[in-house]
C-alpha cells in the first residue's frame, strides 16, 4: 500500500468454535491473535477455532476432508494435492492464505508450490485456528485471505497409539505414536505414518511415509524444544479430462499422462525456546530449516515431457519480544518481533532452468491497548524487504537482483458491552511479493512484476450463551496489482484492480444433551473492477457455500457425526473472460460414527453418500491442436473408509 492505514475500524475479539455444550470463556487463549501462548486480551481478529474433540467427532481423515464447509474456507483437490482458499483467490491460493504448523511457515515464498499439509495428521492436533480477513502486520507475506494456524498436541502424560485404516481404491494406513512428560520438566513425542492408495482415478496412486520427532524442557522461566520431520511421497498425477473423455469415463487418465507423477523427500527441523525476561517481559525465538527434493513429469496434451529436478532449502529465524503489562483495569499487549527468511531454489525442467536466492527481511510492532474495561484498540505496522536474485533460461539469462519493500500496518477497536456479546471492525494492510515462477516466461517477455498489495476491511459481531453461539462477519478486501495466472499467454501478470466482498455467518447449538448443530455459510463477490476483466467474476471462486453439521450422541461409548456441504458454481480457472462453461456446484451428504470401549476405537465414514458425480476443480486447456477448451478434475464418487485404533495410557 502507498501508507500505513490511517482510517479508524474495529476489531473482535478470539472467540473459539467450540462445541455448544460449554459457554465461551471471553479470556480463552487464542495463539494466532498474537502470535503468543499468553493472550488474554482482546485482540484485532475475527477467529475461529477448530478443537480436538470436534476433530474427533467428525470422523475426518485429513485435513481437507475437516475443512471443506467451513465458513469461509474453500477446498480443492485436483488429486495432487489440496489447496485451502480465504476469501475468493481462486488458482493463487495457496499464495494467498498463509498456512502455519505450530506457528512453522508452510507456504513458500520463493516458489508457486502450495504448502504441503500432507504431513500433518489430525490425531496430532490441539487445535485449528482460523484467522478470516487478512493479516499483513501480525503475519506479513503472503497473509492475504487469511492465515490456518495447526496447533499439534504437547504431551501432558505417558500416551500411546496404533491405528490401522482401510478405505476405497484400495487404501491402507497405519499409523503410530507414543509420547510422555516426565517430572523432570522433560517430554517428548515420537509418530510415525504410512499411507497406500490407489485413489479415485487411473495413474492416481499414493506411496508416503512421515515420521515426527519431538522433545521439550519445561523450567521455571521458560521452555527449550527441537523437532525434525521426515517425510517421503511418491504421487501419480492423472492430468485432466477434457468434457467428452469425462463423460465417457470419469476415472480415466488419458495415455499422454501415463507417466505423469511428482516424488519428494522433505526434511524439517526447527528448535526454539520462550524466556521469561520480566514479570512483563518474555523473548520467543524460533530457528527452522527445510529442504525438499522433488522430481516430476507434467505433460502436455501436445506430448509427454521429460521428468524435472527442483530443489528448495529455506532457513527462518523468528523472534519476538512479547510484553503483558496492566492497562485501564486490563492487560495491554504488545509484541515486537521480526520474520527472516532464507530461500535458495533451483527448477531444472525440459523448458530451461530457474533459480532463485531469495531473502525476505519483516519487522512488525503490534500493540493491543485496553482503553477500559469494555473497550481495547489494537495498532501494529510492519516493514518488509525482498532481496530476490534471479536467472534462467527465458527473461534472465544474464542473472538479475530483482528488489522491493513495503510498509503495511492496521488499526481495530474492540467493544465488549457484555460477557456474552463482542462487536468488532478492522481495517488491516495486506501485501505479497511476487515468486521466481511469477517473474519470469518461457517466452521471455516478461520482466519482473509488480507485488501485490491491498487492505481488508471487516466488521462484525458474536454473541456466545450458554449452549449457544452466533457469529457474523462481513468484509470487503481491495488488492492492487494482483498476481495471477493467464493461460492464455503462458504467463503471469499483474490484473487491473480487484475487490472481494462478503458475508461469513456461524451458528451452533446444544439443541438437546445428546444433539448438537452447527451451520456456517459464506458469500463472497470475487470480480475485477477496472481494465480487460471488469466485472469479470474471479476464477475458482464459489460465490456461495454452506454446511450443516450434526452430532449424535445415543450412549456414553457412541458418537455419530453427519455433514451436508454445498459449494456453488464457479468459473473455470483461467476463464478471466468468463466465456467457458462453469464449473457446476455440488451438494455433498458425508457420514461417520465412531465406538469406544477399554481403550479401542472403531470408526466408519462414508463420503458423498448419494454417489454424485461431480469435480472440485477445473481448468480452460489447451488440446493437442492448440484450441482451448473446458477441462475437468473429477472427484471421488461414493467412498468408505474403516478404522481401528488403540490407545495405551
Amino acid at each position: 500500500m502507498k501508507a500505513t492505514i490511517l482510517s479508524i475500524s474495529m476489531l473482535g475479539c478470539a472467540t473459539p468454535l467450540v462445541s455448544a455444550a460449554a459457554p465461551v470463556e471471553l479470556n480463552t487463549v487464542v495463539v494466532s491473535a498474537t502470535r503468543s501462548e499468553l493472550a488474554s486480551v482482546p485482540t484485532p481478529a475475527s477467529i475461529s477455532v477448530i478443537s480436538a474433540q470436534e476433530i474427533a467427532r467428525s470422523g475426518t481423515r485429513n485435513l481437507a476432508e475437516l475443512l471443506r464447509g467451513r465458513a469461509g474456507v474453500q477446498v480443492r483437490d485436483g488429486g495432487t494435492g489440496e489447496v485451502f482458499d480465504l476469501r475468493g483467490f481462486g488458482e493463487t491460493a495457496s499464495s494467498n492464505t498463509l498456512i502455519l504448523v505450530d506457528g512453522r511457515r508452510l507456504n513458500n515464498a520463493a516458489d508457486i508450490a502450495a504448502p504441503d499439509v500432507s504431513t500433518i495428521a489430525l490425531k496430532n492436533i490441539e487445535r485449528i485456528e482460523i484467522i478470516q480477513g487478512s493479516a499483513g502486520t501480525l503475519f506479513g507475506n503472503q497473509a492475504v485471505g487469511g492465515v490456518i494456524n495447526i496447533i499439534t498436541r504437547r504431551p501432558l502424560a505417558f500416551a500411546a497409539q496404533i491405528e490401522a485404516e482401510e478405505g476405497s481404491y484400495d487404501s491402507h494406513d497405519l499409523s503410530g505414536s507414543v509420547s510422555d512428560r516426565f517430572d523432570n520438566g522433560f517430554s517428548y513425542r515420537l509418530a510415525a505414518e504410512t499411507r497406500d492408495r490407489d485413489n479415485y482415478r487411473e495413474n492416481n496412486a499414493l506411496e508416503y511415509q512421515n515420521l515426527v520427532g519431538r522433545i521439550d524442557y519445561d523450567h521455571s522461566r521458560g521452555m527449550l524444544f527441537a523437532e525434525i520431520h521426515n517425510t517421503h511421497e511418491d504421487l501419480e498425477t492423472p492430468g485432466a479430462l477434457f468434457a467428452e473423455e469425462l463423460k465417457a469415463d470419469r476415472r480415466q487418465s488419458v495415455a499422454v499422462y501415463s507417466d505423469d507423477f511428482q516424488n519428494a523427500d522433505t526434511l524439517l527441523g526447527r528448535i526454539g525456546m520462550r524466556q521469561d525476561l520480566s514479570d512483563i517481559w518474555s523473548l520467543d525465538m524460533e530457528l527452522g530449516y527445510r529442504d525438499v527434493d522433488r522430481t516430476f513429469a507434467n505433460s502436455f496434451r501436445s506430448g509427454a515431457v521429460p521428468k524435472a529436478e527442483q530443489t528448495r532449502d529455506v532457513y527462518t529465524f523468528t523472534p519476538r519480544l512479547v510484553g503483558v503489562l496492566p492497562m485501564n483495569g486490563a492487560e495491554a499487549q504488545i509484541t515486537l518481533g521480526a520474520d527472516l527468511e532464507m530461500t535458495d531454489y533451483f527448477l531444472r525442467s525440459s523448458l530451461g532452468t530457474q533459480e532463485v536466492e531469495q531473502r525476505i527481511y519483516g519487522y512488525y510492532l503490534q500493540a493491543v491497548l485496553p482503553l477500559n474495561i469494555d473497550w481495547s484498540v489494537t495498532v501494529g505496522a510492519r516493514h518488509a524487504l525482498v532481496r530476490n536474485h534471479i536467472s534462467d533460461s527465458f527473461a534472465f539469462s544474464g542473472g538479475e537482483q530483482l528488489n522491493d519493500e513495503v510498509t503495511v500496518g492496521t488499526l481495530g477497536l474492540v467493544y465488549r458491552p457484555s460477557r456474552t456479546w463482542r462487536l468488532f471492525a478492522r481495517a488491516d494492510e495486506n501485501f505479497r511479493f511476487a515468486k521466481v515462477d511469477e517473474h519470469t516466461s518461457i517466452f521471455g517477455s516478461t520482466a519482473g512484476l509488480k507485488n501485490q498489495e491491498g487492505i481488508s476491511y471487516e466488521l462484525g459481531g458474536e454473541w456466545n450463551g450458554e449452549n449457544a453461539r452466533v457469529a457474523a462477519t462481513v468484509y470487503r478486501l481491495d488488492l492492487e496489482d494482483e498476481i495471477s495466472y493467464d493461460p492464455s499467454r503462458f504467463e503471469n501478470v499483474n490484473l487491473d484492480s480487484t475487490t472481494r466482498k462478503g458475508l461469513i455467518f456461524e451458528a451452533s447449538a446444544r439443541l438437546r444433551p445428546d444433539v448438537e448443530l452447527g451451520f456456517n455459510y459464506h458469500f463472497v463477490d470475487a470480480k475485477g473492477d477496472s481494465g480487460a476483466f471488469a466485472g469479470k467474476w474471479v476464477p475458482l471462486v464459489a460465490e456461495h457455500s454452506a454446511s450443516l453439521l450434526v452430532d449424535y450422541y445415543p450412549m456414553p461409548q457412541l458418537s455419530l457425526h453427519a455433514e451436508v456441504k454445498h459449494t456453488g458454481d464457479q468459473i473455470l480457472g483461467g476463464d478471466f473472460t468468463n466465456e467457458f462453461p462453469r464449473l457446476d456446484g455440488f451438494t455433498l451428504v458425508n457420514l461417520s460414527g465412531e465406538y469406544r470401549i477399554n481403550g479401542w476405537r472403531f470408526g466408519a465414514r462414508v463420503n458423498n453418500l448419494f454417489d454424485q458425480e461431480y469435480s472440485e476443480t477445473g481448468a480452460i486447456g489447451f488440446t493437442a491442436g492448440f484450441a482451448l477448451a473446458d477441462a475437468y478434475f473429477p472427484a471421488p464418487e461414493r467412498n468408505f473408509w474403516l478404522n481401528v485404533a488403540y490407545d495405551f495410557h
